[in-house]
């Protein structure tokens, strides 16, 4: 099994995130936007869906990763069709100044959280406003609570799905698992594994280390960087389901949880 495929389907949800990215854009100008970039694109699942979404869409996806975008170049780019003409892939860090301006950055799955130091993070979100048009927004994504400054693991049973190409995925088990946790520097060391039903294990098929940053930190490296102004939405809960509304709303407070998912919305 390609694990890139496998983390698409337990992972990612681009049609989701870009209908919430069209909700937050249009609050504040009225209107949808017409391009985008995503950063630390990894297999650019983000973009390539919002290039098919209209036809006058036009995405940019960044990332330093050769191998990543390599496959993206080879299974990704030839499912878009004509639409793959509007959907640029940059070999760059992040951080570096160039390409064109986008109405909209984002950098989702907490991937920014490679940057464990506050200089590196306004660094960063330096350069993603200057990406953006005036008036742009940077959307990243954050999680917090109890919970999640502790050892844990999450399951979650992922139903048969097709692959960007079109091809079969059959069921899996997701896994979700913070190996440590360092309440000195939030030091956060997690991984990615996947079950299948015949008993087989991919271990540790994606590592991540991290910095969990929180949601003031996350604010005030914006303001500095000179975002004008850094909005939070959380992700609210449904008390009859007992899970997620899947709904996120503009917040100035809220109850800690043992766990919660949160936007920060960088306003250029």
């Amino acid at each position: 099994m390609d694990r890139h495929v496998l983390y698409e389907a337990a992972v990612q949800g681009a049609e989701y995130d870009l209908d919430m990215f069209e909700r937050i854009y249009r609050r504040h100008h009225g209107r949808t936007f017409r391009d985008l970039r995503e950063d630390f694109c990894g297999t650019a699942a983000i973009a390539a869906a919002w290039v098919i979404r209209r036809a006058g869409n036009r995405a940019w996806g960044v990332d330093i990763d050769r191998v990543t975008l390599d496959w993206a170049r080879a299974h990704r780019l030839p499912a878009l069709g004509k639409a793959a003409r509007r959907l640029t892939l940059v070999r760059r860090d992040v951080r570096a100044p160039g390409g064109p301006r986008a109405e909209l950055v984002c950098a989702m799955n907490f991937s920014y959280w490679v940057f464990k130091t506050r200089r590196e993070l306004v660094r960063y979100f330096t350069a993603a406003r200057h990406a953006l048009r005036p008036g742009g927004l940077l959307v990243v994504n954050a999680f917090g609570g109890g919970g999640t400054m502790e050892k844990l693991v999450e399951t979650r049973r992922i139903a048969a799905s097709n692959s960007a190409e079109g091809r079969p995925v059959p069921a899996f088990t997701y896994v979700w698992e913070h190996l440590s946790f360092n309440p000195i520097d939030h030091h956060l060391r997690c991984a990615i594994h996947f079950r299948f039903r015949d008993g087989r294990v991919m271990r540790r098929a994606f590592t991540y280390d991290w910095r969990m940053w929180t949601l003031p930190e996350v604010q005030d490296a914006m303001r500095d960087a000179g975002f004008r102004a850094a909005e939070v939405l959380v992700e609210g809960w449904d008390d009859a389901r007992n899970r997620p509304d899947d709904l996120y709303r503009l917040r100035r407070r809220f109850e800690n949880q043992t766990s919660w998912l949160a936007l920060v919305v960088g306003v250029r």
